[in-house]
């Protein structure tokens, strides 16, 4: 498996608010970059068009209270992955990281890093400016 790492960001809130929002799946609307076509949640995960990949259906699959959040495909996609949220509890702040692991032979690895780590660089960013000006 294949690691990739957005950066980390601090949000100003403490770790139970930031876990809290990103345990419902419709809060991720207003993360999504730009090259997410659709978006539509349901209670456990959401799906979404992502324009040169297609539809993926993600569920939580993991939640460790405060701390993680672990989202998995529910359908057929080009490759194994899980897109997780990590979170570092720093009393009235939160450090925030996205990661995804992602099964990818050398040439896909190549072609995909620049999207994936941008997509998850997008959802931290967003997520910060959202969470930060609450």
């Amino acid at each position: 498996m294949v690691e990739f790492k957005s950066n980390k960001s601090k949000i100003y809130k403490n770790a139970e608010e930031v876990f809290n929002y990103l345990s419902k799946a419709e809060n991720y609307e207003v993360l999504m970059p730009s090259n997410v076509r659709s978006f539509q949640a349901s209670e456990n995960g959401a799906k979404l068009n992502i324009q040169g990949i297609g539809d993926i259906e993600l569920a939580f699959t993991r939640k460790e209270e405060f701390s993680l959040l672990e989202m998995k495909p529910q359908n057929q996609v080009p490759f194994e992955f899980d897109l997780q949220w990590q979170l570092s509890d720093l009393g009235a702040e939160t450090e925030v990281e996205a990661i995804i692991h992602a099964k990818l032979n050398f040439m896909m690895r190549m072609m995909a890093e620049k999207l994936l780590v941008d997509f998850l660089n997008v959802q931290v960013h967003k997520l910060s400016e959202i969470m930060n000006n609450d």
